[in-house]
């Protein structure tokens, strides 16, 4: 069962699909808040929206496909030119094997960031042709089904200045059958105690309107600093949010631990994180609640269950970032998964994005295919199809 090809093809379109379109311009805090605006929301300082597609062969012509955000196509250029040949030859079963080679040859050029992402994608590949080729959809090979109900929660209520907008929002979701809701937070420390004082009112009509049964979750995308994000703490905890995710750029673990040991709200923070090490060292400083890996970023299926298994230890809840077909066979057989999130505003949730015509010669059965849903926000998963092409009813 050896790897005979692998390809990467950049795609310039975004994997978020319409969520994008109303991040782009939303008005809130980001990482580069602290900087004059020259633009609207996160569109004027983000890199370009694309994806890198990865296509691997076995022996027997089975082929898998993995995906991961690559804006400029650093990281199809990493897996063309270089990883894609580490992984060429090996045997496509000894998936920790064949990890710890992409990893560990792109060292000097990686460790986090793009080489991760291609990592992440090519790892996602070969694990949809194992599933494919056994015959097994992946969550089975992964150690199976646990045994729990897989709750979504609808992420996200976007800000706005009209809190009756907000609160129709919050009520749609729940309207729908979610129990969980995430909303992002409008201010950041430019705006001052006002600031704090518009959020804690924009908290408070969402948790009035969804009442005390709902999971309340919130988002402040890395752009807070220590000062802000302990007034917010303080001002919400009263409001029983289920976490604050993101309070402070990812590289300050030890304010995120500050923040938590304030023992105000729970934490939540790895959305950006990349790898086992990178996790680990969130673990030893004690600074999350909740551990939230992207499965296209952290290092694909492989590490992500790694993150799972060292959070179990540390009795430490994992609810990875983003919904995809990958993210849901790991969700699916780790115990201390329990959640999972969903990003569209409409009932027909985000496909992954279709190759291009141009690069349509690939097969339509070699595509990998996302997940269907319905109703997912309260019910147990049972899956079928084989690799990591799946339904979830």
């Amino acid at each position: 069962m050896e790897i005979t090809r692998v390809e990467a093809r950049h795609v310039a379109r975004s994997m978020w699909g319409n969520f994008w379109q109303q991040q782009k311009s939303v008005r809130g805090p980001n990482p580069m808040s602290q900087f004059p605006q020259r633009g609207n929301g996160w569109s004027w300082y983000t890199w370009p929206q694309g994806i890198v597609v990865v296509r691997v062969t076995l022996t027997d012509g089975t082929t898998g496909i993995g995906y991961a955000e690559d804006g400029i196509g650093a990281a199809t250029t990493m897996l063309n030119e270089h990883l894609g040949r580490i992984a060429t030859g090996l045997d496509a079963r000894a998936t920790e094997q064949i990890w710890e080679q992409l990893y560990r040859s792109s060292i000097v050029h990686g460790r986090k960031g793009a080489a991760i992402e291609a990592i992440s994608a090519i790892d996602i590949a070969i694990w949809d042709a194992l599933g494919k080729t056994l015959g097994q959809p992946v969550y089975q090979l992964l150690g199976g089904y646990h045994g729990k109900t897989v709750r979504a929660y609808a992420s996200k209520v976007q800000p706005d200045d009209d809190l009756s907008e907000v609160r129709r929002m919050a009520r749609d979701y729940t309207e729908r059958g979610y129990t969980g809701v995430k909303a992002n937070w409008p201010y950041g420390p430019a705006d001052g105690r006002r600031g704090v004082l518009a959020n804690l009112r924009y908290i408070e009509a969402i948790r009035d309107e969804i009442g005390d049964d709902i999971e309340l979750m919130s988002d402040a995308y890395m752009g807070w600093d220590r000062a802000f994000a302990t007034d917010m703490l303080r001002g919400v905890a009263e409001f029983d949010l289920r976490w604050v995710e993101e309070p402070l750029i990812p590289d300050d673990v030890e304010g995120h631990a500050a923040l938590r040991h304030l023992g105000l709200v729970p934490i939540a923070t790895g959305e950006h994180e990349f790898t086992r090490y990178g996790f680990q060292h969130l673990i030893d400083a004690g600074a999350a609640d909740v551990l939230q890996p992207d499965v296209h970023r952290v290092g694909g299926i492989t590490e992500l269950r790694r993150v799972c298994q060292m959070a179990s230890g540390a009795s430490i809840d994992v609810i990875p970032h983003v919904y995809s077909a990958a993210t849901l066979h790991v969700v699916l057989s780790q115990p201390n998964c329990t959640w999972t999130a969903l990003s569209r505003r409409t009932r027909r949730h985000q496909r992954p994005p279709r190759i291009p015509h141009r690069t349509r010669h690939w097969p339509a059965h070699q595509r990998q295919s996302h997940a269907r849903t319905r109703r997912l926000g309260h019910r147990r998963g049972e899956t079928h199809d084989t690799g990591i092409e799946m339904t979830v009813t």
